[in-house]
């Protein structure tokens, strides 16, 4: 029943496609080019690609495809030279003509192909006998002729049930396959699309060259033995048209053939389309093939009757048997003469070129189009063809193909005869009696019955078969014994039934047969009128031969026909053949510098990728500078606005000098810094007496002031021969030295110098000199940074006494030189990393400075060194008060201690503390009773000091890298804590073997329970991602069997499948990890079993393993493919057999740059390098945001396409990346869809604030679906620019808010212009709209879990502290509101570190307000300053004091206002989580959050893993996120 679905399904289809005639009605389907749906029953039967039939068992040796190798079966060669040899130019016995067996070929042509090489490419090798005449010439002895495999079924071959099945490239009908191709786009590039007509040359009368590249068989011509273009070949309908010139003129005259009928069918049917007239002229022309071949040339060539045709059988199978291919129908190479005649109309006969009488055709294998070019078409071909008679009907054939047959050109030459012999036994044909038997012929016993006659002539011929078939007639080869068989005057009688049993069961089988009155193709009469056309009908119409110039019957010349040939045709007559012999072709021969190029490029596109970085880093530095810059100049110019109308100007001084400098004279110049390194500077003369030394991004590198001096030496050289040199000494400072490009532009530089000096009263002096003496005597920053590091060395050396080693006498020369340098207040506050201005500075400084000379000597230095380091703690107070007693008087003044105690506020950069800081002292005083008093003396000062410090015995002065000197190793403890501890046991302290092992054990523990979740799933993807590794890797390396990859290519296959599908693996679940709605989601159920916060993380780890595959993967394809390009073109078919080829293997460049899967690839490299450079390089996040977002929000989009386009053609095998892929695009695909929603919306800003340190506030109106917890996060685009770029902001708003808010900190390109547009003051005017906003989220982050935890420490450091605004919001207002029930949180410990107070004021404020909703004391916040200095630092003591007091006095900090408490310096994070863990004992877990740079959020998770090693509870868990 389904059966008959299936038929009645194919007929319904047929029907759609019949066309229609004039008059509206159906006319009958027309044949299909692949011989689909002839047999309506079976419509395979006879299609391209079906099997080729067998009517006995195989004869192969293992019953499946195994060929024998008994030793009854003779050498092929052998039987050829024995059996097959003999002297040519003997007549057909019937005066055959020529045209016969080639018209034979043609029709062989239209009905099968048998002969493509098999996949995989097996060699079967023919023997040569030693000393071999034609192929052992040189007596090698080891010499074999080599044959390929033909293609077949690879669904057969798996076991005797089902043995190797060949397969037929052609559809077996006869149909005109020959002539219109079996694949309709081939066809499609022959038409003209015009009457129903092919192309043909209108000057030539020719068809078109092979322009088009279609594959047409083009080997190399023996003759030549190298490749040419296939363009020089006629296009015509089957690949093998162009093999030599009969078989050319053949294919030609019924490629015209059908043009005559066209126009024969548009003249009956004037108003047909094209498709209609050139269908019907197909009908004809394949009707005409089909009488012409049964009905003229199978008597012809059998000299037998043909049966009448008693109409269409259904049950008949079509298909082409193996012993028709491989044995019967190749009777035909017996009648091939060695050479064909060509002559004109009136019978002369022309020579070729060199004379000769004839073409041999041994010379013209595959370069056919050249003598039909020379003899001026096929007319005189095939008049030729027409006269000559062929060779005798016999088992002879001529030397040409037995000896010059054409061949790989690895052997370009080949016997014909014994090729024959081994395809029969490729087929596994059954021997000849086995043959005989199934086609109803008696099977033969004696040797002798095989040809009695032939036997009888030559005895010795039986005795030679019987030895060769070790007597073993019931193993003697089809081919052999049939030809054999042959009387002289046709084929036998196994090839005659064999042969003509073929062609009647293509008769009967047909449906579209022309005689079928069941499928009315044709009427009656037109049916007559085919059966009327023979073969000559069809040369006087389709060429231009007179209709006297040959006989009607074509295929016989008998006694009275015209034009005789001069002479039967014999090799020696002719030519020679040109025999190159084996040829050892290097096939890579021409791809080195391909191969070169492409490894150089795939190897340089990611360097070109960081060079393409690092130019976008350079220009984006550039726009930002410039962009910060103008911003300046725009907020200076509305000072200057604000100044002329309000008579206030509310600007920093840098921005008033930088917009002064506008107007001031420049020079570019090089700055010699030492011998190895120079810097191209630009010079500045600023207006107000200053010089600066600039860099090309016009950073300040120098300032030099001019006020303290009255003139200025400038030397410089006179060689013309070097580039000119200028040295400027300046005062107290180091000197400066430039290079300069030519006289000229120094020249410049000493005028415009010489002016700015005399315009500020100052004289220059100019001084001559050499290059070596400047190099030399120039007092370089680099020359006396080394002195000065020299300078400290020794001054502590001293102080501490550590020096006690002896000195050489240059060493001694250097510390003298050393000595005798002094300190300038630049050098001096260089050291301890203040500004030269700062009044703490200026206050030391002369304070050592006692005789106010402008520099400090070394011995004052070190009494300075002395009383810090060794002094009591008396000694130590005392520096402090000297710095307040300016006029020595041994008594200081309360403004003078004022003063002091501001200039280390205004070092911290707070601006809370200014207004209490006279409250401070006052208290100070009156609590010491020194109220009243106008002014204090030591003992005064050092009462008041020691009180708040307590211990003094550390306190130092920090020099840069000389911190440890202040350290007192007998303490063992810090002596100011900040955390009051019980000491614990420290594992680590036990420096033993056992106790390394013991640490080591405990920091591994610790770790993997740490990170336990992210070991499970790593573990989880790299096991995935293995499985699927060895499963494509074994494979290709054991399993497929049916693909000669692992030949050629080697392990390298299988490493590389393996790596495709390792690396599509984790480029698909890579799309999972980019899903943040989903997994904000997700996160939101409160799922625990899911690493959330490393989310990111992983998406670096899937992307950098699948990188790493993807590295593999190209590596291993170059090296794949330049073994591919090392191989033949019939291997290249086998391996590739999706691809179709041209006459030569491609080279490398075709596989890399075009082929679809070669250029994705390289496609792919670029893509992947930009993607990868831009996301690893942290600059580019840091300061060209814009194009990491550009990267990857486009990027990922042209990879996946590129990755599934380089897959398509599966060149190598299946892709499987589709399949992985599906899974994740769906969650992508939705995921993406959320946020598309999101974004869609744009959003009113409600209020926008500028605030300090270039911060800007932004609240704008809430979506009404918006729901999110506090510490999450957004993407922010805005509409006013860069619509489509989005930015990460947290929000600070809590969730109960009614809006959202973010605070921006404008850093780059895009913050800065998010600031500008909601500046009013600057573009009001030029701003008709207020700019609107647009999110997408929000997304989770670890932050938002905090209210999981009873106990939660919060580490906020920079712009970090952004989600702790939302968070401690969303804290305080729950708790004051009773809002949160079943509340887990009862503790939360902030911990807010930064630099100083003054970039974020606005934190400060929202400080304020929660410590004011804290009403249940649930927040206990500790900031950490560490701008400066330690715990221990003169200046930092100072400071504790001045906060304890004002805490005393006001319960609140100094410095901000806040009850928070303030440190100065870097926190200890492992104490402070210990100090949090011994308060809280009685919790399971604290959770630990961090939020801020990533050096900080690591320090805390290894502060969380420290203290975990303790194994006792609570357990710290850390959350961390880096912006």
């Amino acid at each position: 029943m389904a059966d008959q679905q299936y038929v009645f399904f194919a007929a319904y289809l047929l029907l759609l496609m019949m066309p229609t005639t004039e008059a509206g009605t159906w006319s009958t389907e027309y044949q299909r080019y692949d011989g689909w749906y002839n047999n309506l029953a079976h419509p395979d039967w006879g299609s391209v690609e079906s099997h080729i039939i067998r009517k006995t068992a195989t004869s192969y040796s293992d019953g499946v495809y195994m060929i024998s190798k008994s030793a009854a079966k003779p050498s092929a060669r052998l039987l050829s030279q024995h059996f097959m040899r003999g002297p040519d130019g003997q007549p057909s016995a019937k005066n055959r003509t020529t045209l016969l067996p080639f018209f034979g070929e043609f029709l062989a042509f239209d009905i099968l192909q048998g002969m493509e090489t098999g996949c995989p490419f097996e060699v079967l090798k023919i023997p040569i006998a030693r000393c071999d005449a034609s192929f052992d010439k040189e007596c090698q002895g080891e010499t074999a002729m080599p044959i390929l495999r033909t293609r077949y079924d690879q669904k057969t071959g798996q076991s005797p049930n089902n043995p190797r099945a060949q397969t037929n490239m052609m559809s077996s009908w006869l149909d005109g396959s020959a002539i219109y191709s079996t694949k309709e786009i081939w066809l499609m590039s022959m038409r003209s699309w015009s009457n129903g007509t092919l192309n043909l040359n209108t000057s030539t009368n020719m068809p078109l060259f092979n322009t088009v590249n279609a594959p047409i068989a083009n080997p190399a011509p023996s003759h030549l033995n190298k490749f040419l273009d296939s363009t020089r070949l006629y296009l015509l309908g089957d690949p093998r048209s162009n093999q030599h010139p009969p078989i050319l003129a053949i294919s030609i005259l019924f490629y015209r053939f059908h043009n005559v009928m066209a126009r024969k069918v548009q003249a009956e049917h004037p108003g047909w389309s094209d498709e209609e007239i050139f269908q019907q002229a197909r009908r004809w022309v394949i009707g005409i093939i089909q009488n012409i071949a049964l009905y003229e040339y199978l008597p012809a060539f059998l000299d037998v009757p043909i049966e009448a045709y008693r109409g269409y059988q259904a049950d008949i199978h079509p298909g082409v048997a193996d012993v028709f291919q491989a044995a019967a129908f190749r009777f035909g190479h017996t009648q091939i003469p060695a050479g064909i005649y060509v002559r004109d109309d009136k019978c002369n006969f022309k020579s070729t070129p060199d004379g000769y009488p004839a073409f041999r055709l041994c010379n013209t294998w595959f370069d056919s189009q050249v003598t039909v070019q020379e003899i001026g078409g096929i007319e005189p071909l095939i008049m030729g063809l027409a006269s000559q008679i062929a060779e005798k009907e016999d088992a002879v054939i001529i030397d040409d193909l037995r000896d010059h047959i054409f061949g790989p050109m690895e052997f370009s030459r080949r016997d014909l005869a014994a090729v024959n012999v081994m395809r029969g036994r490729d087929y596994g044909l059954p021997d000849y009696n086995a043959a005989r038997r199934a086609y109803k012929l008696n099977a033969l016993s004696n040797w002798s019955d095989i040809n009695k006659d032939l036997f009888i002539k030559k005895p010795e011929m039986v005795q030679k078969l019987q030895d060769l078939y070790q007597n073993e007639i019931d193993n003697v080869d089809l081919y052999v014994g049939g030809m054999l068989e042959c009387d002289g005057n046709k084929p036998g009688p196994l090839f005659t039934q064999i042969i003509k049993e073929q062609f009647l069961r293509l008769r009967d089988a047909d449906r579209f047969w022309f005689e079928n009155t069941e499928n009315p193709l044709f009427t009656p009469e037109e049916v007559a009128v085919i059966k009327s056309y023979r073969m000559y009908d069809v040369i006087i119409a389709a060429t231009s031969i007179p209709p006297t110039a040959i006989q009607k019957d074509v295929f016989f010349w008998r006694d009275g026909d015209v034009c005789p040939q001069p002479s039967q045709m014999r090799g020696d007559m002719l030519e020679p053949c040109v025999s190159l012999g084996a040829i050892n072709r290097d096939v890579f021969s021409g791809n080195e510098v391909p191969f070169l190029f492409t490894c150089a490029l795939i190897g340089i596109i990611p360097m070109l990728s960081f060079l393409a970085a690092y130019i976008l880093l350079k220009y984006r530095g550039r726009k930002r500078r410039k962009y910060i810059k103008h911003h300046q100049d725009q907020v200076y110019q509305h000072s200057l606005d604000d100044y002329r109308t309000n008579g206030a100007l509310h600007v920093h001084s840098d921005q008033m000098t930088n917009n002064q400098e506008k107007g001031s004279e420049k020079v570019v110049a090089t700055e010699w810094l030492h011998c190895n390194l120079s810097r191209p500077v630009k010079v500045k003369f600023a207006s107000d007496g200053q010089v600066h030394v600039e860099n090309r991004k016009g950073n300040r590198l120098r300032t030099i002031t001019i006020k303290s001096v009255s003139a200025m030496m400038l030397e410089v050289t006179e060689d013309s021969t070097e580039d000119p040199l200028a040295l400027l000494r300046i005062h107290k400072e180091h000197d400066l030295v430039l290079i300069f490009e030519n006289m000229a532009i120094r020249r410049k530089f000493i005028e415009i110098l010489t002016q700015f000096l005399k315009a500020h009263g100052k004289e220059l002096v100019i001084t001559p000199t050499s290059h070596e003496h400047i190099f030399t005597t120039a007092e370089t920053k680099e020359k006396r940074q080394q002195r000065l590091e020299r300078f400290f060395k020794i001054a502590y050396a001293q102080a501490f006494g550590i020096d006690k080693k002896e000195r050489s006498a240059v060493e001694q020369k250097e510390c003298e030189d050393a000595m005798n340098l002094k300190l300038t207040r630049v050098d001096f506050a260089e050291a301890l990393a203040m500004k030269p201005t700062c009044v703490f500075i200026e206050k030391m400084f002369n304070c050592i400075d006692r005789q106010r000379e402008g520099r400090i000597s070394f011995q004052q230095f070190l009494q300075l060194i002395m009383h810090l380091s060794q002094g009591d703690e008396k000694a130590r107070i005392k520096v402090l008060f000297d710095m307040c007693d300016s006029d020595r008087s041994g008594l200081i003044e309360p403004a003078q201690l004022f003063e002091l105690l501001r200039s280390l506020l205004d070092m911290t950069a707070s601006q809370k503390g200014a207004a209490g800081m006279d409250a401070v002292t006052w208290k100070l005083f009156e609590d010491f009773g020194l109220k009243g008093k106008k002014k204090l003396s030591f003992d005064d000062f050092f009462s008041l000091i020691t009180d708040q410090t307590h211990d003094l015995s550390k306190v130092g002065l920090d020099f840069k890298g000389v911190h440890q000197t202040f350290f007192d190793p007998k303490a063992g403890r810090t002596v100011r804590h900040d955390f009051v501890l019980e000491p614990t046991a420290d594992v680590s302290a036990d420096n033993t073997l056992r106790g390394r092992v013991k640490a080591l054990h405990a920091h591994l523990l610790t770790y993997i329970e740490e990170h336990k979740q992210q070991i499970f799933y790593l573990c989880v993807f790299y096991v995935a991602i293995l499985g699927v590794w060895i499963e494509r890797f074994s494979f290709y390396m054991f399993l497929n069997e049916t693909s000669d990859l692992r030949k050629v290519m080697g392990v390298g296959i299988a490493i590389t499948r393996g790596s495709a599908a390792a690396m599509s693996l984790a480029f698909s679940i890579l799309l999972m990890t980019v899903c943040r709605n989903i997994i904000t989601w997700i996160r939101d159920l409160a799922c625990p079993y899911i690493p959330f916060d490393s989310a990111v993380t992983f998406h670096k780890v899937i992307a950098l393993t699948g990188g790493f595959f993807a590295l593999v993967h190209t590596i291993g394809h170059l090296i794949n493919f330049y073994h591919v390009s090392t191989q033949p073109i019939e291997h290249l078919r086998c391996l590739f057999r999706e691809m179709s080829f041209g006459p030569a293997p491609p080279s490398f460049a075709f596989w890399v740059f075009k082929t679809l899967t070669g250029l994705t690839g390289v496609l792919l490299v670029i893509v992947m390098s930009i993607m990868f450079v831009f996301a690893l390089w942290p600059k580019i996040q840091q300061q060209a945001y814009r194009y990491f977002w550009l990267s990857h929000r486009f990027g990922y989009i042209a990879f996946y396409v590129l990755c599934i386009l380089h897959g398509l053609p599966r060149l190598t095998g299946e892709a499987h990346f589709p399949w992985y892929l599906i899974v994740p695009t769906v969650f992508f695909v939705f995921d993406r869809l959320i946020g598309v929603k999101q974004t869609a919306l744009e959003l009113e800003v409600i209020e926008s604030e500028l605030l300090p340190s270039d911060v800007v506030h932004l609240k704008f109106t809430r979506p009404p679906d918006f729901v999110y917890r506090s510490g999450q996060w957004i993407r922010l685009f805005c509409t006013a620019f860069c619509p489509q770029e989005a930015h990460p902001f947290t929000l600070t708003t809590k969730p109960h808010d009614n809006y959202l808010s973010v605070h921006v900190k404008a850093q780059g390109i895009w913050t800065w212009k998010l600031r500008e547009a909601f500046d009013t003051n600057l573009i009001a005017e030029e701003r008709s709209l207020q700019p609107r906003l647009r999110i997408e989220g929000p997304f989770g982050g670890g932050n938002q879990d905090w209210y999981k935890y009873e106990t939660v420490v919060m580490v906020g450091a920079g712009m970090g502290v952004t989600p702790y605004a939302s968070i401690l919001k969303d804290l305080v207002f729950g708790t004051s509101t009773n809002r949160f029930s079943g509340f887990h949180c009862k503790k939360v410990y902030f911990m807010w570190i930064c630099p100083s107070h003054k970039p974020f004021e606005w934190f400060v404020e929202t400080l304020h307000e929660i410590e004011k909703l804290d009403v249940t004391r649930v927040l206990e916040m500790h900031i950490f300053v560490t701008q400066f200095f330690n715990k221990f630092d003169l200046r930092t003591t100072m400071l504790y004091v001045c906060e304890n007091h004002f805490q005393r006095l006001s319960k609140k900090s100094l410095f901000t206002g806040l009850k928070a408490i303030n440190h100065f310096g870097r926190p200890d994070i492992p104490e402070f989580l210990r100090y949090v863990k011994n308060r809280h004992r009685h919790v399971a877990t604290v959770g630990v959050l961090s939020c801020g740079p990533k050096t900080m959020t690591e320090n805390v998770g290894n502060g969380c893993e420290l203290v975990n090693r303790d194994r006792d509870f609570p357990r710290l868990v850390h959350h961390s996120e880096n912006f």
